[in-house]
């Protein structure tokens, strides 16, 4: 009997330092770290004509083989006519690696908020900048075809790098 509640101990206790191992990669495997995210909670106007940078900087570091990086933009915003939304790579210059136009509301029931939600998401390849080491992002935006107020609410901004 004692040989048997032994090996079931002993049993229990592997079976319980392997759930440990495997919680604890599959938790470093999700994460994500804080350079790569930036979460911002208020609201702030600009005017400018496209395209100026107005968004914090995200940050990814590239190995040595440089690969594909995905950043996604999630934000409410309030525009007073055509807006375009565009990245900033390395501190160049606005450009656009995917969807861009914002259309502001035409009219505004009383009874609705004035914000706008949107999403954008963004593919930027090695042959759009980005280079070995530390790469940063930031959004960058303005008025299609002048200089348009445009109030940028709570967002989140984040870069994925690909594996």
């Amino acid at each position: 009997m004692k040989s048997f509640v032994k090996v079931n101990r002993t049993s229990a206790m592997f079976i319980a330092a392997l759930a440990c191992l495997i919680l604890a990669g599959s938790v470093s495997a999700s994460a994500v770290p804080l350079t790569q995210v930036s979460r911002v909670i208020g609201e702030f106007t600009f005017t400018a004509q496209c395209c100026v940078p107005f968004s914090t900087t995200v940050r990814v570091t590239e190995p040595a083989s440089v690969t594909p990086v995905v950043v996604v933009w999630s934000s409410e915003y309030i525009l007073r006519g055509t807006v375009l939304f565009g990245l900033s790579v390395n501190g160049g210059p606005c450009k656009f690696y995917g969807p861009a136009q914002a259309e502001g509301l035409t009219e505004i029931p009383q009874d609705i908020s004035q914000f706008i939600q949107g999403t954008y998401q963004w593919v930027v390849f090695p042959s759009d900048g980005l280079a070995q080491g530390a790469n940063t992002f930031a959004v960058c935006g303005g008025g299609a075809n002048q200089p348009l107020a445009t109030t940028i609410g709570s967002y989140t901004l984040a870069v994925q790098i690909g594996k």
